[in-house]
């Protein structure tokens, strides 16, 4: 009979817990950087993407029940909305193209909706008899009234009480949301040029509006506009009593730290105060760092970034155990709200 040595035991039971906890560590790993899923497990991503899918379909829908499935102006919006949507990375980039397009299809819709009833009280009066008679130039003004019920303005007595009554119960003119004016021109009727001209005024204010959003967004994203959000801020500080290059933090540690949150999503980052942009540097001018040509507070080095917290914490795991040897702590926390400044060239 073979007796093993207790101490061989022992160690071999150590080495096996050893294996299972690393395995279990990489797991961990894994599924916070979402490189390892659950069966039936979706991303933050794919849910955010599944809700502008559920909005666009609730569109069609609306534009369906509204009857402006063949409108081009509507289909257009909608394919434009699910586009950028397609286009967008990451869950803040869906959540600002959604808000961002989603309003424009709304727009759109309520746009189209409000020609249609226009172009349906044209064709009702229009197939009144009595306008065949009028000579020279009468208007007709038809509206809601505060009450929901169809108002009509007619001081030539033109409409016969039957187009008058076909006005009231069309179905569509309960959500008029503005008077139609209607000219009757040597017997025929035609809509006022000045509503459609303040029809294509309003469409016009709502594209210049929506180009704005998209210049401040681009702004923010590029730099030189404040950005907020959730994130996290991170304090780099020296090895206690650090005397060596290696126990006091480098230009290097604060360049891969910058680089790491870019490359896991950062929508902006900012060191020492100093909003980092395309062109931005960090440099060391003997015992400073310097970030933008300007000095930063040092030990602790405060690095802010906007982003998904949970990512962004995780892409700083080999930075921070690469430190940890030579004493140098780098402490991260996560927050729901963090404001970066713009960034500003005092150069």
């Amino acid at each position: 009979m073979i007796v093993q040595d207790p101490l061989a035991r022992g160690t071999k039971a150590v080495l096996i817990a050893l294996v299972l906890l690393m395995g279990l560590n990489v797991v961990m790993l894994a599924r916070s950087l979402e490189l390892l899923r659950f069966p039936g497990e979706i991303t933050d991503v794919e849910a955010a993407r599944e809700g502008a899918r559920a909005l666009r379909d609730y569109y069609r829908t609306v534009v369906e029940s509204s009857g402006l499935g063949n409108n081009p102006a509507v289909r257009d919006a909608l394919a434009k909305f699910w586009f950028e949507v397609e286009q967008a990375d990451g869950v803040q980039a869906i959540a600002r193209t959604t808000a961002l397009y989603g309003r424009s299809v709304q727009d759109v819709i309520a746009r189209e909706e409000d020609n249609m009833r226009r172009e349906t009280v044209l064709r009702i009066i229009s197939q009144d008899a009595g306008i065949k008679t009028v000579t020279g130039r009468a208007s007709i003004l038809v509206s809601r009234g505060t009450d929901g019920s169809i108002e009509i303005e007619d001081e030539r007595n033109i409409l016969s009480p039957v187009t008058r009554e076909r006005l009231r119960r069309e179905p569509s003119l309960l959500k008029l949301a503005e008077t139609v004016e209607v000219d009757i021109i040597d017997g025929k009727a035609v809509l006022v040029t000045a509503r459609t001209m303040a029809d294509r005024l309003r469409l016009l204010k709502s594209e210049v509006e929506s180009l704005r959003q998209t210049l401040e967004d681009i702004r923010r994203n590029a730099g030189f506009a404040p950005l907020s959000g959730p994130g996290i801020v991170i304090e780099m500080y020296d090895a206690p009593g650090g005397r060596s290059k290696e126990e006091v933090v480098q230009e290097r540690d604060v360049r891969d730290v910058v680089n790491e949150l870019f490359a896991a999503g950062a929508l902006g980052v900012e060191v020492g105060g100093q909003r980092f942009i395309a062109t931005s540097s960090i440099r060391s001018a003997g015992a400073l760092i310097l970030v933008n040509q300007h000095p930063i507070s040092v030990n602790p080095i405060v690095i802010k970034a906007v982003g998904e917290p949970r990512v962004l914490e995780s892409s700083l795991d080999l930075v921070v155990n690469s430190l940890k040897p030579w004493g140098i702590r780098v402490d991260i926390k996560r927050e729901d709200f963090i404001r970066l400044s713009a960034f500003r060239d005092e150069g």
